[in-house]
C-alpha cells in the first residue's frame, strides 16, 4: 500500500464530515491593535484569533418565557434557545413587537439551522 492509498483508507474511515473552509483567522496582534509591537523586537508579535460573527436585526414575534429552554422567535426565522441566565443579561426586557438585534458567532455563509453561540442580545 503506498502513500495515497493510506490516506484515501484514512479519509474513508473517519466519522463525520470533513470541514474544509477556513472558520477563524490567526492576524499578528499589532495589526488587530490588541497590542503595541516592541520597538527593540518587532519581529516577534504574539497572535490573535479573530472568529467571524454575523448580526441579525429583526422584530421580537413570539416569545415562550414557561419552558426551558426561554425561546424567542424572530420575524426573519431565526429562532434563540436561552437559558433564564442568559435571557437575564439581555440590557431590557424583551416583548413581542419590539426589535432586536442579535450578534452570532458564525460564519458569514454558513446559511445551515445549526445553533450558533449568541454573543450579545440587545432590545431597541
Amino acid at each position: 500500500m503506498n502513500f495515497k492509498q493510506y490516506i484515501k483508507l484514512i479519509e474513508q474511515n473517519t466519522v463525520g464530515k470533513h470541514n474544509d473552509f477556513a472558520t477563524s483567522a490567526f492576524l499578528p496582534s499589532d495589526w488587530t491593535g490588541s497590542e503595541m509591537p516592541d520597538i527593540n523586537m518587532p519581529f516577534l508579535s504574539s497572535l490573535d484569533i479573530q472568529v467571524p460573527t454575523t448580526i441579525r436585526r429583526s422584530i421580537i414575534s413570539n416569545i415562550i418565557k414557561n419552558k426551558n429552554p426561554i425561546v424567542i422567535e424572530l420575524e426573519d426565522g431565526t429562532k434563540l434557545n436561552l437559558s433564564l441566565d442568559e435571557f437575564n443579561r439581555i440590557n431590557k426586557n424583551p416583548c413581542i413587537g419590539q426589535t432586536a438585534q442579535v450578534t452570532f458567532q458564525r460564519n458569514v455563509t454558513d446559511n445551515s439551522n445549526n445553533a450558533s453561540k449568541i454573543i450579545k442580545i440587545e432590545i431597541s
